[in-house]
């Protein structure tokens, strides 16, 4: 017990020196772990609008959490794979209209 207990001291110490040497810091709005220079280090909200096809064409806005536009767009596909087979549908075409970190929309 006393071993585990030193050992989540030890990590949480090393977490911490982690984030002091390299000035990272945490948004206590968003959660998103930001260098001294602002550039976010990890994932952040995307916002994705996207038009797609399951029973009627339908147009959505989708707020993933990624590293990149990417990642973004596949976590998308992926949601989207979901719904469809929830409904016994396959997914139609998926036109992504724009994706953009979620803060540039917010301000």
């Amino acid at each position: 017990m006393e071993i585990d207990k030193e050992a989540r001291l030890d990590t949480a110490t090393a977490a911490r020196k982690i984030f002091e040497l390299n000035q990272l810091k945490v948004a206590q709005v968003d959660g998103v772990v930001r260098k001294a220079d602002g550039t976010v280090v990890g994932r952040q909200k995307w916002l994705v609008n996207v038009d797609y096809s399951l029973d009627t064409k339908e147009s959505e806005d989708f707020v993933v959490n990624a590293a990149s536009e990417e990642e973004a767009n596949m976590k998308v596909d992926e949601l989207l794979s979901g719904v469809a087979k929830r409904k016994g549908y396959q997914v139609g075409a998926v036109f992504v209209n724009f994706s953009t970190p979620k803060v540039n929309i917010d301000g």
